[in-house]
Order: structure tokens, then sequence, then C-alpha cells
């Protein structure tokens, strides 16, 4: 884990203090970074999977809690297998309910799951591809998108949205592979000219872009089997990312909590800029999984799991709200800000009746009084606070996140 920080603020005061550079001198941007109205806000959610009545539950949430939302990103897995009608359930819903004016899409791993059936009813991997070329695959998503690529790119508001996508179904190539990503030099070089030209332009502009596979070494998960070895090239991507702090890139795929603490970070790849580029998971709607234990794979968390992110943006700076769309709450929030991620302070409150926090979870820690002394906040056996106190609160941050800023609660009684 980073380096923990002590840093606290109170509820209504919200500012950076860290560095624009690791090792460098503080920064303290405007306290009053986010307290205006955002510039433009949008959503983003991913693996859908054929769970058409959540994907409806999320679409009214979205207009209901973020109604100013200028785009819908589904970040891959828009549907379970990848056949067409599959692709136009998708559609039904989308013209049954509310969403916001621009729906774009990445494509998933599965979107290419409709050669390991036979019928739509009959599983038959050992006949795999079942008469099903490459190419429909293909064809099946640019048909629903309107895409001509795989990767392609948007503009909102002067805000560039990239989306990457692998080029092959690896296991048509080579039987030994499955869903690795495969990115052509072609789709590299259009990335690395894409930031290039949105950097001079406005070099401090976030750059946001969308990729449905997981980084290694990155954020919830990319430490252990089965996402370790999601791209067959890492190195190739990684060289071109590294030297754009300004990119802010989502990534799916694991359908992990967002409450965990390294829902998101700064990745630095050694050479390129020491802050990094931020990367931020997405969960999903289908379904939730976590880790079965330190030696990797995974156990479910149930099918009523439903998250994603709500990203709003002021001038240069970005905030990234995690939604839990099943509890109808907001789980937590990143800070960027020149090229500088922070969880902002949780929302809790104190109980002076039992002398206990409010909305604390298992993901959070506490210090007494301003003490450098953080203790894991356990919900089963919640702490009791003597009036008078002072208990600062934050998120924990692990692996390429840091501890959050804190929010200062006062126990009266």
């Amino acid at each position: 884990m980073m380096k923990k920080l002590l840093t606290s603020i109170m509820a209504t005061s919200i500012f950076f203090n860290i560095g624009a550079v690791s090792g460098s001198a503080q920064a303290k941007p405007d306290e009053h970074l986010f307290s205006k109205k955002p510039g433009l806000t949008f959503d983003v959610i991913s693996d859908i999977q054929g769970d058409y009545a959540d994907f409806k539950h999320v679409l009214h949430d979205m207009k209901e809690v973020n109604p100013a939302s200028k785009a819908l990103i589904i970040n891959g897995d828009i549907t379970d297998r990848g056949w067409d009608f599959e692709y136009q359930a998708v559609q039904q819903v989308l013209d049954r309910n509310p969403h916001p004016e621009n729906v774009w899409y990445s494509i998933g791993n599965h979107e290419f799951y409709k050669p390991k059936w036979a019928t739509p009813n009959k599983l038959a991997q050992d006949t795999w591809p079942n008469h099903t070329p490459e190419s429909e695959m293909f064809q099946n998503f640019y048909n629903f998108t309107g895409e001509e690529k795989v990767y392609h790119k948007k503009e909102l508001d002067g805000y560039p949205f990239l989306f990457l996508g692998t080029e092959k179904y690896m296991h048509y190539h080579d039987e030994s592979l499955w869903d690795e990503v495969y990115l052509s030099d072609e789709q590299l070089d259009w990335l690395k000219q894409n930031l290039e030209e949105y950097s001079k332009k406005k070099p401090n502009k976030p750059i946001f872009l969308f990729s449905h596979h997981i980084l290694k070494d990155t954020i919830s998960g990319s430490n252990q089997s089965p996402y370790t070895g999601d791209y067959l090239d890492q190195a190739k991507l990684e060289a071109i990312l590294k030297d754009y702090p300004q990119v802010i890139l989502f990534t799916s795929h694991s359908h992990w909590d967002l409450n965990l603490p390294d829902w998101a970070g700064k990745k630095v790849v050694e050479g390129g800029d020491q802050r990094g580029f931020t990367v931020v998971n997405t969960a999903g709607i289908q379904a939730g999984w976590a880790s079965a234990g330190p030696n990797g794979g995974e156990v479910s968390t149930g099918n009523d799991f439903k998250q994603g992110l709500q990203v709003e943006v002021y001038g240069n700076d970005v905030k990234i709200k995690a939604y839990d769309y099943k509890t109808d709450k907001v789980i937590k929030e990143l800070g960027v800000h020149n090229g500088t991620v922070v969880q902002l302070p949780p929302d809790v409150v104190a109980d002076d009746e039992k002398n206990q926090l409010i909305g604390a979870t298992q993901y959070m820690e506490y210090s007494v009084n301003g003490k450098s002394r953080w203790v894991d906040y356990d919900p089963k056996n919640p702490p009791t606070f003597e009036g008078n106190q002072n208990v600062f609160v934050r998120h924990k941050g692990e692996m390429n996140l840091e501890d959050g800023l804190s929010k200062k609660v006062t126990f009266k009684k």
C-alpha cells in the first residue's frame, strides 16, 4: 500500500493538497473546485450481458440522479453472446426508457461468444465455432453501433472520447487463446496521433479513454488471475499512455465492487510522466464478482449487483462518482486535477444518540482528534465516541490509490 497521508478537511470545504508531480512542491487548487455546477456530465456502465431488467432500472435511476447527462457510455459486454437479436433487445430497452442523447459503445469479450453455441439454447463448445465466422461477430457490433471499426472517437463539448477494442477474437487464430486483446499497429498509431493532437491543443484538458479489458497492475483484480493477461502486448499500449497524465482510462470486464480501496488509481510507467495516467473501474450491471483468495480466481457476489460511474467535468478538472444502482446512492468520489487524483471525503455523519458514525463502511478508517493513528472501521463491531470529540473519517486506498481526504465529524453529546 502507498504511504498514507493524514489529511483533514471540513465537510463544507473540499480541496486537494497533493503535488502535481511526485516529489514536487504541494499544490493547492481552488478549494471550491467542485462546488459549482459542472460544465459537462456523462454516465459510464458496462457488462449488461443480457440483464435487461437491471439495465432498465439503471436507465431510470440515471434520469433521476443525473438528468443533465449528455452521454451514456456502455463499455463493452453490451450483449451476453453477440447474437444479433441480443443487440436488438438492448436497443429495445433504450427505445422504451429514458437515456442520454448520446449512447456510445466499446466492444467486449461477450460480443464474441456466439461461436460457443450451436443454437441460442444449446451450448456446444466442443463444436466451436458452430459455423460462425469471426467477421459476423464484428459485423453485428458495427450494425448495432453504427461504427466502422472497433476503435473510434467522439467529441462532446470539445472533450475527446476515445474507444479501443480488440481487432481479432484470438481463439480463431490460436487455439491456446480466447479473450485476449489484439491491438494492431494501426490502432496504436491512431491512439498516439489523437493523444498528441489533443494534448497540443490544450495540454491539461482531460482525455477520456475507454477499453473493456483491464490493464495489469492498475485497479481491483488486475494483479491476480484471470486478469493479468488481458492484452497480448500491454507494454505497447503503456508506452503510448505513459506520457499523458490527462488521460482517464475507464476499464470494465471484472464486475468488481466499487467499494474496494483500489477501485481507481494512477498507473505510472517507467520512463513516463511521474503522475501516471488515471485508471477507473466501471464495475458492471449483470452480476458482481470478487476475489476467491490470494491464489486468484473469483466467486460470485450475486445477481442483484449493479454499479456504474457518473462523471462530472469542471473545465480541466473531473469528479467521478462511483454509484450503486441497487441502493441508489453514491459509494465514493474521485477528484482529478492536473494529472493527480484524490478520493474525496466520505458521506458520514455523527449519531449523537448512539455515539456512532452513520454511513461508515469496512472500506473506511478513522482517527480521533486529529491523531496520526488511523483505525480500520468495523461495521460488525462499530466504535463509539464520547461527546466533544472530533473524528476524522476517510476512504482507504490500496495499490495505486492513496487514502482519501478526510471528513471531520464532531460528536457533541
